[in-house]
């Protein structure tokens, strides 16, 4: 009987505090406590799943992020980053943190022309030669060269390498716009290296060292450029070192001649001879094939031979581009107005900065705008005449329609 009872009253000690439980859940859970408290696991859960947590895509409303423009105008902001893009967020195709490096699936044709996608449009090589405290014909000043590449972030620009341009590989961002930075003649403004406590870095006043800190903080703009050298580039010191810098950060080194001769006045053979040794030279001192050429003065030969192609020394040597001084913006890659002979690029002073990016503003169509993807050709509805098949190669070519409307933006690509 007595172990009876004492069942009977541990059962309802039990029960009670059964009851004591329940009820005391219940209070935190009307309170907000648990709701809370559970909501954070769950979210800590969550987050360990591949593509939750912060970064996600799941449930963004593409379109719907403060300061985009729906027509995807540039606008007069000066913190504008083109048509529909952001500066520095993710955008649509883009494939920087994808493990296998291929883009999102193809943007739909409601998407491209939000973007206002034109892989016809003309792209802006700029051409820089030295870079100083001073502002000077050939000169720009480190200030505007800073200045410069925030204008170019601003207006929706990404940066290629001028090798990537010739070859169609214009991988940026959808809905930003390839820009092409070139420098000629090698100076020390565009490359000088100081002494730091981890060896060697570029000072941070030349041109690759203000390139190199822009970039760190907008890493959707890039660091691409190329460097048009001649014999003793960079002031003739660590040309070795400064030239593997260049290549092992994502930039390349041009051809501008072995002795900057003017190509203009001189045979073919001379062109094979001031084109080939320095090729030749890269080429011993870094294993780098170097694949454009600047002309001098801009100075044409009279004859095309041995431009593009010649042999110096029993070794030969390639150019898939030849590049003119400053004088407008590029053909898109895939325009049948592309020439490989004859480049056209925009000089890096503020008259003719001003005057070609003010063009681009003004006619938003007409330049160069990503699809994201570098398999595909993206263009307008209309503009199939334009299409030069045999530099498309094997890529897909896609067309879709962009809905009419007014105002200058309008302007046909070519």
């Amino acid at each position: 009987m007595k172990a009876a009872g004492r069942r009977k009253r541990s059962l309802r000690v039990l029960t009670g505090l059964c009851l004591v439980t329940v009820l005391g859940a219940l209070a935190l859970y009307s309170s907000g406590y648990a709701r809370a408290l559970f909501s954070g696991i769950r979210g800590r859960l969550e987050a360990r799943v591949p593509g939750n947590g912060p970064g996600s895509d799941l449930g963004d409303n593409p379109g719907s992020e403060p300061g985009k423009d729906p027509a995807g105008g540039l606008g007069d902001s000066p913190g504008a980053a083109g048509p529909g893009v952001q500066p520095g967020g993710d955008q649509p195709g883009d494939s920087s943190d994808r493990p296998d490096g291929e883009p999102e699936a193809p943007l739909d044709d409601a998407e491209l022309a939000r973007l206002r996608v034109n892989e016809l449009g003309k792209v802006p090589i700029i051409m820089y030669h030295d870079i100083q405290d001073y502002e000077a014909e050939w000169v720009r000043s480190r200030s505007n060269f800073r200045s410069d590449l925030e204008r170019f972030y601003n207006l929706g620009y990404s940066l290629v390498l001028l090798s990537d341009y010739l070859n169609g590989n214009m991988n940026v961002p959808a809905g930003r716009a390839p820009l092409v930075l070139t420098f000629d003649d090698g100076t020390r403004g565009q490359f000088s290296m100081i002494e730091s406590d981890e060896g060697p870095i570029p000072d941070p006043d030349c041109a690759v060292g203000i390139l190199l800190e822009f970039s760190r903080s907008h890493p959707d703009f890039g660091n691409a450029a190329t460097f048009f050298v001649y014999s003793s580039p960079f002031g003739a010191s660590q040309v070795e070192e400064k030239f593997r810098f260049l290549i092992e950060n994502g930039m390349e080194i041009g051809n501008h001649t072995m002795t900057h001769e003017n190509l203009a006045y001189v045979s073919p053979e001379v062109v094979a001879k001031e084109i080939g040794r320095l090729a030749n030279e890269v080429k011993d001192k870094c294993g780098y094939d170097t694949v454009s050429l600047a002309l001098p003065y801009g100075g044409y030969p009279k004859s095309t031979e041995n431009l593009l192609t010649g042999t110096w020394d029993g070794r030969e040597y390639e150019n898939k581009g030849i590049l003119l001084v400053g004088a407008e913006p590029a053909p898109s890659p895939f325009s049948k107005k592309f020439n490989p002979l004859a480049v056209p690029r925009i000089r890096g002073s503020q008259e003719e900065l001003d005057k070609w990016l003010g063009e681009f503003q003004k006619y938003p169509d007409a330049r160069f705008v990503s699809d994201g993807r570098s398999d595909t050709v993206t263009i307008r509805e209309g503009d199939d005449g334009n299409l030069n098949p045999e530099r498309v190669g094997e890529r897909t070519v896609r067309t879709y329609v962009l809905p009419v409307s007014t105002g200058a933006s309008d302007s046909k690509s070519e």
